[in-house]
This record gives C-alpha cells, structure tokens and sequence, in this order.
C-alpha cells in the first residue's frame, strides 16, 4: 500500500530498504541529540562516557542488521546506567535515550519478524508478526517518555523566558543554533512518542497512533516522521469514511 511508506519511520518509499529506515531513524534520531551534547550542560559527569560508548557500538549493529547483538549491548549499557551512583534515572536524559532504543528494537522485531536483514516484506499482511514484542516494546517507550517529562516538568523555562530565546535567535541561521537543555529534551520525547504512535499504529490503535503524534509535534513541530506518519493517519480516516459512505449508498 502506498500509506505503508508514509508510516515507516524515515517517510521512506522504497519497501527493501524498510529495515534501515527503522533503526537508523528511531533510534538515530535520538542518537545524534545526546552525541551533540555536552554532558555539563545538563549537570551530568563522565560516569556517563562508558554506557554511552555501549550504546554508540550497539547503533553500529543495528546499522548492520544485527539485531539480537545490538538488543544485548542496550541492555547492558542500560544495565551500566543503572550502575551510576547518585543518579535519579526517573528524569535521566540518556536512560531515556537507551530505553528508546530497546524499544525500537522490541518493535522492529514486532512488526518485520526476528529474522536480520529481512527486505521480503510485501504488503501490511506480512507485518506485525510478533504483537507481544510490540506491546513490550511500549515499555520501553513509556520509560524514556516518562523521564523527558518528568525532567520538562521540573526543569522547562516560562513561556516569556522561551519567547526571548526565540526571538534572539531571529536571522541566525539554524546550523549556528545551540539548542538548549530543555529543547533536547523536547526534541528526544517528540522522537519517543512518535515510536510509540508506530507502536499503537501496527496494535490497530490508530486513535492513540494520532494521539502520539500530534503530542510529539507540539513539541517538535518539525518532526518529519511525525508528520509523516499524522497525514497516513489523516488519510486512513478518509478512507474509512468513504468506504463507510460507500457501504450506505449500496444498501
């Protein structure tokens, strides 16, 4: 179906190369927010170097297809993390980072099947083979959106403070842009939601599937996979509806 490419992660079109879409931008995407960050600005130390460097080699076997690898160093640079002395892991940006990934991978194997590499699937009846996987996968999901919000809701400026930032900010262009601390939290909770939307998207959810992604672009209105995925839905509706139509006119 031409609605499937709009729903993958990347608004990737072409089917055989669905597997790279999904690892290298639900994950990827949050992946490039915590490498352009310096672990002093968000008050954090270089205990944080290790389990990071665990999970950096973790994203170099899902680029290579090796899934069941890459879920084995998630979850020790989770295991790491959890290591760290005097540290709320309740709003840590980057345990939320590694729950993201052990999402995505719980809802990789959910939709495409455990099978490594695999660039046979057709059409939506080859997909969401394993519900249970994606149902774990919302776990994961709920952790790291839980801690970017928990984090938001102790630590996020005023509206008047956010206002002036934007302003400052007026003809500057946006690779000259440092982004602070609470707008990478918003950009990797706009990520975590959107993966949760696909979640709920291939459960049949398709109302809480619209639901993350119209939360994850008040966050990030530029989201493209978000926004990808919100106009699929858009047109699942209207699908729907003329099909519905068309069923009363037939009567």
């Amino acid at each position: 179906m031409a609605l499937l490419s709009k729903e993958l992660l990347h608004l990737n079109r072409k089917m055989q190369i669905v597997v790279l879409v999904v690892l290298i931008t639900v994950a990827g995407s949050v992946y490039f927010l915590w490498r352009d960050m310096a672990y002093k600005s968000l008050g954090q130390n270089a205990a944080y170097k290790a389990p990071m460097n665990v999970y950096s080699d973790a994203e170099k076997l899902m680029v290579r297809g090796k899934f069941d690898r890459a879920l084995k160093r998630y979850e020790k640079a989770e295991q790491m993390l959890r290591q760290i002395p005097d540290i709320d892991l309740s709003d840590d940006f980057y345990y939320g980072i590694v729950n993201n990934a052990l999402g995505t991978v719980h809802l990789r194997i959910g939709i495409y099947g455990k099978s490594d590499n695999d660039n046979t699937i057709q059409s939506r009846a080859d997909l969401a083979q394993d519900p249970d996987s994606i149902i774990r996968s919302q776990v994961f999901f709920d952790v790291s959106i839980n801690a970017y919000q928990k984090w938001l809701d102790s630590n996020r400026p005023s509206e008047e403070v956010i206002a002036a930032l934007l302003k400052s900010r007026e003809g500057v262009a946006e690779d000259k842009i440092v982004l602070e601390p609470f707008e990478r939290y918003e950009r990797a909770l706009s990520v975590s939601l959107t993966n949760r939307g696909m979640a709920h998207r291939y459960l049949g959810d398709l109302a809480g599937a619209t639901a993350c992604y119209e939360q994850a672009l008040g966050l990030w209105a530029d989201n493209v996979t978000a926004t990808g995925n919100l106009e699929s839905m858009h047109k699942v509706f209207a699908e729907e509806e003329l099909e519905a139509e068309q069923k009363m006119l037939d009567r």
